[in-house]
């Protein structure tokens, strides 16, 4: 009976620590906030990952998709828009962003932006300059790309947009 005794005890201490292990290692957002840089027109996604702990995992490339509405038009030398109706269009892309993991958490800025799609090309001619006037971001989806075991998983983020943007696209 002592022995039945000692061996459950320790199988019971055995399974805390194997479950206090495991649960040390589940990856949960602290901070997760989406905007629009009105000043880039890229969707901005802050965040905070933490819950990474003893993994052995030393940085996240995190992957940031989305289908896009721009909507640009042609600028003068003056900033002035030039004459011709603005032209939207559509599109989807992906940008990588890899943040260093330091104390079993990692935090930072993944963005996706403009010049990771094709932009609606209104005619611009001679020294004349692309502005982007309005974009809209939807269907937007955050992935940590950590094995599942780890990972925070697969997040669905807000749809977000902004007019009256004055952003010349380099």
């Amino acid at each position: 009976m002592k022995r039945m005794t000692i061996a459950s005890l320790f199988l019971f201490v055995l399974a805390s620590l194997t479950a206090g292990t495991a649960w040390a290692q589940n990856g949960h957002y602290i901070t997760l906030s989406s905007s629009v840089d009105t000043n880039t027109a890229c969707y901005d996604v802050n965040l905070k990952e933490a819950g990474l702990g003893n993994s052995g995992i030393l940085s996240v490339t995190y992957a940031l998709s989305a289908d896009a509405t721009f909507t640009t038009v042609c600028v003068n030398h003056g900033g002035n828009q030039v004459q011709g109706q603005p032209k939207s269009g559509t599109g989807s892309a992906t940008q990588f962003t890899t943040l260093n993991v330091r104390n079993g958490s990692t935090s930072g800025t993944v963005q996706l932006c403009p010049e990771h799609f094709t932009l609606p090309d209104p005619g611009c001619t001679g020294g004349q300059k692309l502005e982007i006037i309005s974009a809209s971001y939807n269907n937007v989806v955050l992935n940590d790309q950590l094995p599942s075991d780890v990972t925070a998983g697969v997040k669905g983020l807000p749809q977000l947009g902004a007019t009256g943007l004055s952003v010349i696209v380099p």
